[in-house]
């Protein structure tokens, strides 16, 4: 499978989904394009933005940066803006990114830099989740500060008034 080349770090489990909600995401995106109402994009960013808003609903979740350029053949970069396009264009999508940024995370107590106090420490494994959830923590207007970021280490303080149980359930308060 092509797909398989291209993200060889996903299980074939993963894969076959991957590619079933897109084919779902090209569906729904085609009828909701032909028969639906208001707008339609104007130019190839925000055309790309929409097919895979569909492919994230069908998924559940946000798709990674690899997986947006694994799917529509693109560089890193440009799946990066694709990214930050759905994002800022569809309403729904800011949960699912919560989730995209904080699955695999862990809580790493509490603490104070900056303009957090008593803030929760969050552990991401990942830099590109980590900044997933730095722009979500912005939009929705919550202090952050970076404790650590290098290596394999990224680590954000939050906002005590941020609703951590609802980003990462069965994490204590």
């Amino acid at each position: 499978m092509v797909l398989a080349r291209r993200l060889p770090a996903t299980d074939q489990t993963e894969r076959e989904r991957l590619a079933k909600s897109y084919l779902a995401g090209v569906e729904a995106h085609a009828t909701a394009r032909t028969t639906g109402v208001g707008p339609v994009p104007t130019t190839l960013g925000t055309e790309r933005a929409e097919l895979l808003a569909f492919v994230s609903r069908a998924m559940g979740r946000l798709l990674t940066e690899d997986e947006i350029a694994a799917l529509l053949r693109i560089t890193t970069s440009a799946a990066r803006a694709v990214g930050r396009t759905m994002l800022a264009v569809y309403d729904d999508l800011p949960v699912l990114a919560l989730k995209a940024a904080f699955a695999g995370a862990r809580r790493d107590g509490r603490g104070t830099h900056g303009d957090v106090e008593d803030g929760y420490r969050v552990r991401f494994s990942t830099l590109e989740k980590m900044e997933l959830a730095q722009t979500e923590l912005d939009r929705q207007g919550f202090l952050w500060e970076v404790m650590e970021s290098s290596g394999s280490r990224h680590v954000l303080l939050i906002d005590p008034a941020f609703p951590i149980a609802e980003a990462m359930p069965g994490s204590k308060p």
